[in-house]
């Protein structure tokens, strides 16, 4: 789990999750949220400054300190579960829905 301080609450859980195929053994669209991390295919962020959003459940406001393709950047970014347990990552003018790969541990990932 997103182990949180200051004013944010619960945080979604570790996981892995797909846009796609939980089953392919490789997917671009495969993101594992560990600790205070989200991965995703080529890039990996650290989750800093959360902010719980007042009346959306688990949603939490970071900032996302990124590190991929040779590049390292600073963004904001929403992270927060649905009914169902599908995962919405939310970014400036970006918007993803993930599934959770239950037979998937973030550790082997």
């Amino acid at each position: 789990m997103i182990l949180l301080s200051g004013p944010a609450g619960a945080a979604p859980a570790d996981g892995v999750y797909d846009g796609f195929d939980c089953k392919a053994p490789v997917s671009d669209q495969r993101v594992t949220l560990r600790g205070d991390r989200i991965s995703y295919y080529e890039t990996s962020c650290r989750l800093t400054d959360p902010v719980s959003v007042a009346g959306w459940g688990d949603a939490t406001l970071f900032w996302a300190e990124c590190r991929g393709e040779g590049q390292e950047w600073r963004e904001r970014t929403l992270v927060m579960t649905r009914m169902g347990g599908d995962l919405i990552v939310v970014g400036d003018g970006w918007a993803e829905r993930y599934a959770p790969c239950p037979d998937r541990k973030p550790e082997s990932e």
